[in-house]
């Protein structure tokens, strides 16, 4: 009876496997169109492009067929902007928080040469190509584009969740851009020597090539009004000594005369960069910047600024994998 029921107990499992494999085998061969744009723990899809001159960067996002089998025919794959999905996730995400939420970056700022993305016979993978118009988008908005695969009987689009959406949330970057360590920057009550507030981090987002801007004091990127707290730091072109190490100095101005900004000395900067100790192929670059200034917070008490002095210095690590020739890739953000 015992070896009887063991019998039955193999046969049950192989029967079950059987199933498991012919599903899997299913799967593997079913041909479905998607965009190859990875969603991260915001929700959306982080696009980083090297601003240029003019601000026009081209890319080419991804579009892919799946199936193990070979692709028999071209495919044209309709492609349009998704109005719809960019609304849900905000208030999904951030409810009544409207600050916070992200824009759908406006027509100016982006260019589709095509409304489709052309897959040849016999290849897996085409590219959409996505002009972006960079010159004057302010990114104290979060800015996102939001891209859907139509569908056409001509092909089955994947409806997995992320797959046939791609919401590209753009962020140019120069040189100077990124996240800077801000625990050597001290920000006091004017007059006050002691007692400093101390961020960890500041993020410094793109103007233009030589240009990013930062929000003063201990000002964050949540903050409601930060947009009111903006100062514009412009790298001059700077001298290079016999080791490589470049330092200029910076031009600062704010956005907001009401918050009184003030220089108290020649803000500068300084760039140097070396080798990992134990990867070689991995370069550090580190921009340190230099500044002391004073500001009113105007947000606290409007009737009554308090006013603020910050002083020290914040330095970005950008590191750089020199085995991967596409700049956007190679470093690590």
């Amino acid at each position: 009876m015992k070896k009887l029921y063991i019998y039955i107990l193999i046969l049950a499992l192989g029967a079950v496997l059987g199933a498991c494999n012919d599903e899997w085998k299913d799967e593997l061969y079913t041909q479905m169109v998607s965009f190859k744009a990875p969603v991260g723990d915001e929700g959306v899809s982080e696009v980083y492009l090297r601003y240029t001159e003019n601000g026009e960067v081209e890319y080419n996002l991804p579009v892919i067929l799946s199936g193990s089998t070979p692709n028999d025919k071209d495919l044209q794959v309709n492609i349009e902007v998704d109005n719809d999905t960019l609304n849900i996730l905000n208030h999904e995400k951030y409810q009544y928080r409207t600050d916070l939420f992200y824009k759908q970056l406006s027509e100016q700022f982006f260019e589709l040469p095509s409304s489709t993305a052309f897959i040849p016979k016999g290849s897996h993978i085409g590219n959409y190509k996505v002009k972006f118009k960079f010159e004057n988008l302010d990114l104290v908005e979060r800015w996102v584009l939001p891209l859907k695969i139509k569908d056409d009987p001509s092909y089955t689009a994947n409806y997995r969740k992320g797959w046939r959406k791609a919401l590209l949330y753009v962020k140019p970057f120069n040189d100077y851009s990124g996240s800077y360590s801000a625990t050597a920057m001290n920000v006091y009550f004017d007059g006050e020597t002691s007692g400093p507030a101390v961020m960890s981090s500041k993020t410094a987002w793109v103007v233009d090539e030589n240009s990013v801007f930062m929000y003063v004091g201990m000002i964050d990127e949540n903050a409601e009004d930060r947009a009111n707290y903006k100062i514009i730091i412009n790298f001059e072109e700077g001298v290079e000594n016999a080791d490589g190490v470049r330092n200029g100095n910076l031009t600062v101005r704010a956005i907001n005369n009401d918050i009184h900004f003030e220089l108290l000395e020649q803000p500068t900067y300084e760039i140097r960069q070396a080798a990992d100790e134990t990867l070689p192929y991995l370069i550090r670059k580190y921009c340190t910047i230099k500044i002391k200034y004073k500001y009113n917070d105007i947000t606290s008490s409007p009737a009554l600024p308090v006013r603020f002095r910050a002083e020290g210095t914040m330095t970005m690590e950008r590191q750089m994998n020199t085995l991967i020739p596409d700049e956007d890739q190679a470093i690590e953000w």
